[in-house]
């Protein structure tokens, strides 16, 4: 009976053993000592103010946050409206992109705007090539949800008449979340989301992130409940356009990377998101940049952690850009034709469409095919197989200087061509 008692006080003792913490990064350890030790309160009492009608302490603190940056060097941006709300566009070139980030702001659909995102923005045009858009979606109290969720669908419905073709979503904390939840509604209309540390669940928790960093860490549990309360009170916060981690399903869910902060409370239900997504076999990926405060994106001097994290969203987008430029869709143009040559040209013609094939598909993104097949029984008839990524890649590839070099330099030397086959999809090649 003693051996019993030993046995279940050890047991009771490993239970109620407090959880211990990931040991936090230099630079958030310099970024905390710094920060005033009632920050954090500061913000959660300005908010519940302005739930009881008070938003004058709120207003002052949302316009002590708008901190614009420049964007980099050869970025140029423009300023627009989508649906009243303002919206920046990010251009790295003269000619507009295929593909778009939208990125979504963080801080609690509360605070914040698109001079928070700026300097993300920048650097990722800069560094992606990609034109990038950034929202200034309504706010809570005074907008509660579904209303910053529906600014979203309306910047995607923009973004799809000025004709990008790709469109990827991207989001840190509140702003994660309307990212995520925009990808539940949209599905297949988003190539990709990248979400940093977001939050997928309004509904209270105790988790174990929960409890280890709910305080005197990057987000304090009793802001979280602030802002909670401010843009989904009530059952607002159990539907899935608000808490995407209780989704019913994800059929079609665009592929996801998170980007966590390990000392955050909401890693665990980023990490519950994402198993999630696995589980209904949707592409996820789970990242946790070690030692790493919530808001580490926007938060100032977090140089490392920050750069991790653009880092991680350059990469995961280039590889969904790579997967697309592989890939046949409905706007994807094959052709299939027989070329008849002139035997005595038949060395010649072949090296010529050899090189131009090669340059084509090591130098334009939009050819996905160029194959040549020489006819084994009458060795003068070649066949070629050509797939474009669309019309827009078919009409850049018959204009540029290789193609017009082999055009011209074989017009001498073919008896016929034949068109066996032109269609935006072959039907063949779509059941395989």
């Amino acid at each position: 009976m003693q051996v019993f008692k030993i046995g279940l006080l050890l047991f009771c003792g490993l239970i109620f053993m407090p959880l211990k913490s990931a040991e936090i990064s230099a630079e958030a350890r310099r970024f905390l000592t710094a920060r005033p030790a009632d920050a954090q309160q500061q913000m959660a009492s300005a908010v519940i103010q302005a739930l009881d009608g008070n938003f004058e302490p709120l207003n002052t603190l949302r316009q002590s946050m708008l901190i614009d940056c420049p964007p980099p060097s050869g970025v140029t941006i423009q300023n627009m409206e989508s649906s009243g709300c303002p919206i920046r566009f990010y251009y790295p070139a003269e000619e507009r992109s295929d593909a778009v980030l939208l990125y979504l702001h963080g801080g609690g659909w509360t605070v914040g705007g698109i001079e928070g995102s700026a300097k993300f923005c920048g650097n990722f045009a800069s560094e992606s090539g990609l034109d990038v858009a950034t929202l200034d979606y309504r706010l809570a109290p005074e907008s509660k949800a579904p209303a910053a969720l529906e600014d979203t669908l309306n910047a995607v419905k923009l973004l799809q008449d000025k004709g990008y073709k790709r469109i990827y979503l991207a989001g840190d904390s509140a702003g994660g979340n309307l990212a995520a939840c925009t990808a539940l509604k949209l599905r297949t209309a988003i190539s990709g989301i990248v979400l940093f540390y977001p939050v997928v669940s309004l509904i209270p928790e105790e988790s174990g992130s929960w409890q280890l960093y709910g305080e005197g860490f990057g987000l304090d549990s009793a802001l979280m409940d602030a802002f909670n309360r401010s843009y989904a009170p009530g059952d607002l916060a159990n539907s899935a356009e608000v808490s995407p981690l209780h989704a019913a399903e994800f059929k079609d869910y665009p592929p996801t990377l998170l980007i966590a902060a390990e000392c955050d409370i909401l890693f665990d239900q980023g990490k519950r998101f994402i198993d999630r997504l696995t589980e209904n076999g949707i592409s996820a990926r789970h990242i946790c940049v070690a030692g790493a405060l919530h808001a580490f994106m926007t938060y100032p001097d977090m140089d490392n952690a920050y750069n991790e994290g653009l880092t991680e969203a350059l990469n995961f987008i280039s590889e969904q850009e790579e997967q697309f430029m592989h890939k046949l869709t409905d706007e994807s143009i094959v052709r299939i034709s027989r070329i008849t040559v002139n035997p005595d040209y038949l060395p010649d013609y072949i090296a010529m469409v050899a090189e131009c094939g090669r340059v084509s598909m090591s130098t334009e993104s939009g050819v996905i095919m160029m194959y040549s097949m020489q006819d084994q029984i009458n060795p003068e008839e070649i066949t070629i197989l050509e797939i474009y990524r669309d019309q827009r890649s078919y009409d850049s590839h018959i204009n540029s200087p290789h193609f017009r070099k082999y055009k011209s330099g074989t017009l001498k030397m073919i008896n016929k061509l034949e068109l066996l086959d032109q269609t935006p999809l072959v039907p063949e090649m779509k059941m395989k």
